[in-house]
């Protein structure tokens, strides 16, 4: 393990998301992890993304899109509450 003693807010974050990733990170270092990562994913046959479609790239377009859905959703809610409200004022006031 590492010598430093101090945890930084993040490090007890990711204690917290996940003691296994966070005790490993401290005691490997990102760069081993990575290269086992590598390692086991060309044993596996899996061929690593170095260029073109990459993982933060593929997790932007999914944010990207789920915050449109998210703001479509709320455009139609709020829509139909119009729509209710302005039944109930028809039929309230003007029957």
């Amino acid at each position: 393990m590492k010598k430093d003693k101090t945890i930084s807010p993040s490090e007890v974050n990711r204690y917290l998301f996940c003691n296994y990733q966070w005790y490993y990170q401290r005691k490997y270092g990102v760069a081993e992890l990575r290269r086992l990562k590598l390692e086991k994913m060309e044993e596996m046959g899996i061929k690593p993304e170095i260029s073109g479609d990459t993982f933060l790239q593929r997790g932007l377009r999914f944010h990207a899109r789920f915050g449109r859905w998210r703001r479509l959703k709320l455009v139609l809610r709020l829509a139909l509450a119009l729509a209710i409200g302005l039944a109930l004022a028809y039929f309230l006031l003007w029957r």
